[in-house]
């Protein structure tokens, strides 16, 4: 998150003081957000909107922080009340280890392969099977994941590997993403890649593969989706 919130500022050519006093904080209170302090963060309202975040999402990426940082054990109480109302626990405090999502195995496998190098994927909405939740997952419940297939991202992942996906996390430069394409005839399903996300053209989606290397693109009126893969494992 702490990447995210940088990245954005920088985006919009703003420094670490013009944000703070956007969003009323102080130089030093938007640094250490930027160093990984962002479980206390005040106003998370005006800082989503002056980031042009969407407040869900931001929202999640909070509570993926408390899940993630082990010395974190109240958040404030305006985002607690927040959180209470969209997690799963019923605890009057959200603590490290007490989601009874995480590790749970309640995560849907989507995106049935179709073969090929290429790794295409069709999500037709089988859930092909369930696999654990990690703790940068917790509370998220559109989480889902995907088996790898094809060789077009090895070495960066190979065929067999589970990635885990978040879809309300906004896509960064040199993240990597599951990327839905709406299908030719409105009777198929939509199909899907794994790819490196380079950003937007007006009229394009840019992504990078390793193998081949290259770029890669699409119409933007192709793309169903795009959502970004935050954990993986083998």
């Amino acid at each position: 998150m702490s990447e995210i919130i940088r990245n954005k500022r920088r985006t919009l050519g703003m420094s670490q003081e013009k944000l703070g006093a956007r969003v009323g904080q102080s130089q030093k209170t938007i640094s250490d957000w930027e160093k990984g302090k962002v479980t206390q963060i005040r106003n998370w309202e005006t800082v989503a909107d002056v980031l042009g975040i969407d407040r869900d999402a931001f929202l999640a990426l909070m509570t993926e922080a408390v899940a993630m940082d082990p010395t974190t054990q109240r958040v404030t109480p305006a985002v607690r009340e927040v959180l209470k109302a969209r997690s799963p626990s019923q605890n009057d405090s959200i603590k490290v280890g007490e989601s009874p999502n995480i590790g749970a195995r309640d995560v849907p496998v989507w995106g049935r392969a179709v073969g090929g190098d290429d790794g295409v994927y069709e999500f037709n909405g089988e859930t092909l099977g369930w696999e654990m939740r990690p703790p940068i997952l917790a509370g998220v419940k559109e989480a889902y994941a995907v088996y790898v297939d094809g060789e077009s991202m090895f070495p960066r992942y190979k065929p067999g590997e589970t990635v885990w996906i978040n879809p309300n996390l906004p896509a960064a430069r040199g993240a990597d993403v599951i990327v839905q394409l709406h299908p030719d005839d409105p009777d198929d399903p939509p199909r899907g890649f794994i790819k490196e996300f380079l950003g937007w053209t007006p009229n394009l989606l840019r992504l990078h593969q390793w193998n081949p290397e290259g770029e890669v693109t699409f119409p933007r009126a192709m793309v169903k989706s795009v959502h970004t893969i935050v954990y993986s494992q083998r």
